[in-house]
């Protein structure tokens, strides 16, 4: 007689955040004369609502979001500086995602990281699945003013990161024999390595590569508590999850 026999378990784990992009929240140009930021959310110069998809299985678990400002400034009318800040759902410190100040024209990239540790009341909206709503607020250091043709915020789990230690995108909570196909890319002029394993070391257990788009495909052995990580290779790109699909075999 066999004694406690092994029954095989098969799971399937799909996550599909993509880019969310507000696109040009100005259709044509914007004189810029305010001279100190305006108070309250109602009284924005542009407002978008986004909703980044949240994973449905508590398994894959996300460790950073990525946004990235585009703003283009025409021109400067004696004015010598553009502000801008943009919030996430409130007016207030805890919320600002971007603290902007430029003096030249032409096209501004920046983008910003938020974890755990980093923005961290911005990252536990943004990572909740609902929609939550940027407010973005400009205005010039005097009389006169700056005209703006651009003004656009992109964002997805990812990082923006050029760090040589890359960065956790998401955690993979569980054990098993895997066979997965992720797609990650990016929104700017750079290249995108990433790869998964241990959380302390940061070196590539499964997979290694560097391309862009990044596209992994393998059959292997996942441990407790692996991550995908990424790193890119323009500070100013979003570099972002697109999508991933993972079949796990394990034993119950």
């Amino acid at each position: 007689m066999i004694q406690n026999p092994v029954s095989e378990k098969i799971d399937y784990i799909s996550f599909n955040p993509g880019r969310q992009d507000t696109g040009d929240l100005e259709t044509g140009t914007t004189t810029i004369t305010a001279t100190s930021e305006a108070s309250g959310v109602g009284n924005a110069d542009y407002s978008a609502a986004l909703t980044l998809p949240a994973p449905t299985d508590a398994r894959l678990v996300v460790k950073r979001i990525a946004a990235r400002l585009s703003v283009t400034i025409d021109s400067f009318d004696v004015a010598t500086h553009l502000y801008c800040r943009v919030y996430v759902d409130a007016q207030d410190a805890d919320h600002k995602l971007f603290d902007m100040d430029w003096d030249s024209t032409g096209a501004k990239l920046y983008a910003d990281d938020t974890s755990e540790s980093e923005f961290a009341t911005i990252f536990n909206l943004l990572k909740d699945g609902a929609e939550h709503t940027f407010y973005f607020f400009f205005w010039v250091n005097q009389a006169n003013n700056a005209v703006i043709s651009l003004v656009q915020l992109e964002e997805g789990v990812g990082t923006h990161d050029t760090y040589g230690g890359q960065r956790e995108i998401f955690l993979l909570d569980f054990n098993g024999a895997v066979a997965l196909v992720l797609k990650a890319d990016r929104s700017g002029s750079g290249s995108i390595q990433g790869g998964i394993g241990p959380t302390t070391y940061y070196y590539s257990n499964i997979v290694y590569t560097s391309s862009e788009p990044l596209v992994l495909r393998a059959e292997n052995f996942l441990n407790k508590e692996d991550s995908f990580w990424m790193k890119s290779t323009v500070a100013t790109d979003l570099t972002y999850l697109s999508f991933f699909y993972l079949n796990i075999r394990s034993e119950e």
